[in-house]
């Protein structure tokens, strides 16, 4: 859902900021430490430089014009429309949020450097202090490395397949950088380049920790907070169990063996199992002519842990997500108003049951409105803020319509409800 636009975002085409001219370079005191923090990247890492990594400064201002420049250039307005309504109807951002501003203000707020893996350049953000910037170089320099011998371009954009698998390869990007910075700065103060619980840690708390000094952030809604944080935080500790399992072979292995979704960043010894996530079918509904689908993608176990931990809190979010084995979604636009299916499958009935319980709540609480009018052991179905909706459960399925005009096709599903004995789920 988000996804697309933040590596839309992220991958800059920043050919219009010059780089910094050859005399100002040597004067940079920032910049001339370039060749020896890549000498000591390679080192740890294994990944010798191929060429030497275009570098240059630019402002808060340069990077706001050009991530608005960016996105434009790459995302049609329908996919911007999708992404923010697949937000929106799931009830992850409030519906008056705006994702294309929201993420331009995010990132610009955020932003102390990046690498540009489209057109292969470096830069920082003016600001900062000498002691912050070295650290951030390490990091960025971390990604050009792994460019030179992987193409990040390539890996980003047209790698993954799903929602879910781009937010696995961004945190495997992201992840093995923030592990390497880590290493990198021990190894500058003498000690073993491998990084300590305890630092580890303090990646994880410094991105929950956020306060005043980054008032967009904290102001943002839950899901798009998480989603910015998750590729560094669970990224960097999935690296760490791979390198421990596979020693420096695992800067290769993320990249030519990558994990496919979000619930293997998450617990990595799925990613050692291979464990792909399922895909469950959608439920269906009488589509007339003119139907018009919207969006489609599918939703993690990433995705299910904000929701549930948004509208139920955290100990049913950690409790219920590691139990999902996958998820889809479909929107259609049926004459005015849009229509969601949506279905997951869990690990179990009593999983599915679990949840099926759980999203009953979660749609009493991302609605103003929610006026059940059916349920039973298998079928919570009513009015919402949207239209009709239905939700079912069936083994380890639980799957919803939500959206539904008021015509003969919901009378059908009422009166195929109704058959079934009511009982109390609430």
């Amino acid at each position: 859902m988000l996804r697309r636009l933040l590596a839309a975002s992220i991958a800059l085409s920043l050919c219009c900021v010059a780089p910094c001219a050859a005399g100002s370079k040597q004067q940079d005191p920032v910049f001339g430490q370039i060749n020896s923090i890549v000498q000591t990247l390679s080192e740890i890492s294994g990944f010798s430089e191929k060429h030497p990594v275009p570098y240059g400064r630019m402002t808060k201002r340069q990077l706001r014009s050009f991530l608005s420049k960016r996105i434009k250039k790459t995302l049609r307005p329908e996919e911007m429309y999708a992404d923010e309504l697949s937000l929106k109807m799931f009830g992850l951002v409030p519906q008056n949020f705006n994702l294309r501003q929201s993420t331009i203000d995010l990132l610009t707020e955020q932003a102390a450097a990046f690498y540009d893996y489209d057109e292969k350049k470096l830069f920082l953000l003016e600001g900062a202090s000498v002691d912050e910037e070295t650290t951030t170089l390490a990091h960025e320099l971390s990604h050009a490395l792994a460019d030179q011998h992987f193409d990040l371009n390539r890996f980003m954009e047209t790698g993954p397949s799903n929602d879910d698998e781009d937010l696995a390869h961004s945190a495997v990007v992201e992840g093995q950088a923030s592990w390497l910075m880590i290493a990198y700065g021990l190894k500058q103060a003498g000690q073993p380049p491998v990084p300590t619980e305890q630092a580890l840690q303090a990646i994880v708390d410094s991105d929950s920790s956020f306060g005043s000094d980054y008032p967009v952030l904290k102001n943002a809604p839950l899901y798009i907070q998480q989603s910015l944080l998750f590729p560094y935080s669970e990224g960097t500790r999935f690296f760490d169990s791979v390198y421990k399992k596979m020693g420096r072979r695992a800067f290769s292995a993320v990249f030519t063996d990558p994990p496919s979704n979000s619930s293997q960043i998450i617990h990595p010894d799925r990613y050692f199992a291979h464990q792909r996530a399922v895909t469950p079918k959608l439920p269906s509904i009488a589509e007339r002519k003119g139907t018009k689908e919207i969006a489609e993608g599918s939703i993690g176990e990433f995705d299910h842990e904000i929701l549930l931990r948004q509208y139920l809190g955290a100990e049913s979010a950690k409790e219920l997500a590691p139990r999902l084995l996958g998820g889809q979604f479909r929107i259609v636009r049926d004459g005015k108003d849009p229509i969601l299916l949506y279905a997951s499958r869990w690990d179990s009935t009593t999983s599915a049951g679990q949840y099926f319980i759980a999203y009953q709540k979660v749609l009493h609480r991302k609605w103003r409105t929610c006026d059940p009018s059916v349920s039973t052991a298998t079928v919570f179905a009513g009015v919402g803020d949207n239209g009709r909706f239905v939700m079912r459960i069936s083994g380890d399925t639980v799957s919803s319509v939500e959206g539904i005009p008021d015509d003969e096709r919901w009378d059908q599903i009422k009166a195929e409800a109704e058959k079934e004995p009511a009982v109390a789920t609430r």
